[in-house]
């Protein structure tokens, strides 16, 4: 499953047209290094706008003009779009010349928000129909028939049908985290940069869920419906338990069992966890299986990442993700250059980047969102 598919398709409009925030930035690339429908898709539009009569278009347009030859080629909707749309118009009025098929992308009849800026860095819930709602406050929100209540960074809702299911998922962007407690009563708490698909009640027989990122599950206990996980590399199967998964398409799978019993499937090979082991998928796409450190695996729900023998290029993704930096380092030695020490998140970046300095010898620049080590 590709989480979001339809926005990271319109983020890399913004890319294009150099509007793009750091932040979303991103994740356009993280999508782009693991996913390879977008990296063709990227591949593609960095083709067609690398020609000279691409580039002369769109460095001699100006947003307002463009924005008024495109609107009567889109789908009808609402005029609040407006701003979203002119934000992309430069590239877009070469994209459309360049390359029809990318218009599938913005005129599908799905709900783009003209507050998508907004909801840049914040939390927020983005149904099967496309419609994206900010989540924080305190506030609750009505989606459909579902109630949704933010209480101390953790959503909890409830249906006023439960016949009738409908599909959310919940994004966190880089720099939070947030807590998700399911309509089961099972408890989800997401790491930054992750997201959740759900619904809004399960149907009989099993229950299900869809993860990007990284998540320590409390599951509630019912022996009549299974708990299944799914992530794009493996499928967890839990009878009520408590246990945490890491799914970030970047990363290694893994999934740390801390007390009850589940079960990791990929393909054919199918595999039970005791209470106190972590099963990694490894390069020969197969379940390895070894003891793990709580400290080290959980510390992230303390705000700590505690990393031992961990290269620059490991650690990287979560400075990335905690601290919504893009990380860089200028040649291959210093990215595989090892470090054992830990990382607060609620410590500013310029200590963080002082301490990893001193405990290493390398030097670290912090410039434009970027941090490059040296």
């Amino acid at each position: 499953m590709i989480v979001d598919k339809e926005h990271i398709e319109t983020l890399l409009f913004e890319k294009i047209a150099g509007t793009i925030s750091e932040q979303d930035d991103l994740v356009v690339e993280n999508a782009i290094s693991s996913q390879p429908e977008i990296r063709k898709l990227w591949e593609e539009l960095n083709e067609k706008m690398s020609k000279p009569k691409a580039k002369s278009m769109l460095e001699n347009l100006d947003s307002e003009n463009a924005w008024e030859s495109i609107k009567p080629r889109l789908v009808k909707k609402p005029a609040s779009t407006k701003l979203f749309f002119k934000k992309m118009a430069a590239a877009a009025a070469v994209l459309l010349l360049a390359i029809p098929l990318s218009w599938y992308f913005l005129s599908k009849n799905t709900s783009l928000s003209s507050n998508q800026k907004t909801i840049a860095g914040q939390v927020y819930l983005k149904t099967d129909d496309g419609t994206l709602v900010e989540i924080g406050g305190g506030k609750a929100v009505n989606i459909g028939k579902t109630s949704f209540l933010d209480e101390s960074k953790r959503l909890s809702y409830s249906a006023e049908n439960a016949g009738e299911v409908q599909w959310a998922t919940l994004v966190v962007p880089s720099s939070k985290d947030y807590k998700l407690k399911l309509s089961d009563g099972t408890e989800i708490w997401l790491n930054s940069t992750s997201s959740i698909r759900f619904p809004s009640t399960f149907s009989a027989g099993k229950r299900e869920v869809y993860l990007t990122g990284e998540a320590y599950f409390q599951v509630a206990k019912d022996k009549n419906h299974e708990f299944i996980v799914h992530t794009d590399h493996a499928e967890i199967t839990v009878h009520g338990t408590s246990f945490n998964v890491n799914a970030y398409p970047e990363s290694a799978f893994t999934t740390a069992l801390v007390e009850g019993s589940i079960s990791a499937k990929k393909g054919s090979n199918k595999l039970l966890l005791k209470a106190g082991q972590e099963v990694m998928i490894g390069a020969n796409n197969k379940f390895n299986v070894h003891d793990f450190d709580a400290q080290e695996v959980l510390g992230w729900m303390k705000g700590t990442y505690f990393f031992h023998n961990k290269s620059i290029e490991q650690i990287a993704p979560v400075i990335s993700r905690w601290f919504d930096v893009k990380v860089n380092w200028d040649n291959a030695h210093i990215a595989g250059q090892t470090f054992t020490g830990e990382i607060d998140r609620t410590l500013p970046l310029s200590v963080v980047i002082a301490n990893l300095q001193l405990s290493s010898g390398i030097k670290a620049e912090l410039k434009n969102g970027v941090l490059t080590f040296k």
